[in-house]
């Protein structure tokens, strides 16, 4: 955990922000919401935020902000990719050593982002919806998080469907032993026998997997691979 003054920029007052936003407030950080859109940041005002408005396609006015000095982190959380990936390729050249978070939002964004310099990106293509934010409101969230910011991996939620023939077929989801076996985090399940209602990872734990059901995880690309091969049946 950084210390009090530790500065947070969080740009783009959306969805993703607000929840953001909302965990940060629960740690000692300084929380900064910068965006350009009058009503965004009367809304992050109203919501007790300390708040910029800038245009961040301006340098100047970029720099005003103390990127790498006073702001250590910055969220990227624009709606539009090529928006991030500009604010990345800027911040970065402003300020070498700071932390740039970003969202990507198709998986073609994903290189773009990492060749602009963002230290980590979650991509939610593979996520249906919305679900990625009502997922990010979550306890179990925290760990991710502070993970995300001042951990090494690149982090990715994918939805794993249980394949009919999968050897997962009848096991509970805690024999699965997800975090020790993968090095991924549970987020829930999506119950095939619940028309796609989503269980948080907390109440999951005794359920018995079937056929259809959809196991939401985050963690590195290419230990999801290797959990879906398993699901598969593929990996001797």
């Amino acid at each position: 955990m950084p210390a009090p003054t530790s500065g947070i920029a969080l740009f783009g007052y959306y969805r993703s922000a607000v929840e953001v936003a909302s965990y940060l407030r629960t740690g000692a950080y300084r929380v900064v919401i910068i965006d350009d859109h009058p009503g965004n940041l009367e809304k992050a005002r109203k919501a007790g935020y300390e708040t910029a408005e800038l245009d961040f396609r301006n340098d100047s006015e970029l720099a005003k902000l103390g990127l790498g000095e006073t702001i250590e982190t910055i969220f990227c959380l624009f709606p539009d990719d090529a928006e991030n990936v500009f604010l990345t390729l800027s911040a970065r050249a402003l300020a070498p050593d700071i932390r740039i978070f970003s969202i990507a939002h198709g998986r073609s964004a994903v290189p773009n982002l990492r060749a602009a310099g963002a230290n980590k990106v979650i991509e939610t293509e593979e996520i249906s919806g919305l679900r990625i934010w009502d997922i990010i409101t979550r306890p179990i969230v925290t760990a991710i998080l502070d993970h995300t910011l001042f951990g090494q991996a690149n982090l990715n939620v994918t939805e794993l469907q249980i394949p009919a023939g999968s050897p997962f077929i009848g096991r509970l989801v805690s024999e699965l032993e997800l975090e020790t076996q993968y090095n991924l985090i549970l987020l829930g399940m999506v119950d095939c026998k619940l028309e796609e209602y989503f269980v948080y990872s907390q109440r999951v734990k005794n359920t018995q997997l079937q056929a259809g059901d959809f196991l939401v995880v985050i963690g590195p690309r290419d230990a999801s691979a290797s959990l879906k091969q398993d699901l598969l049946g593929e990996r001797s």
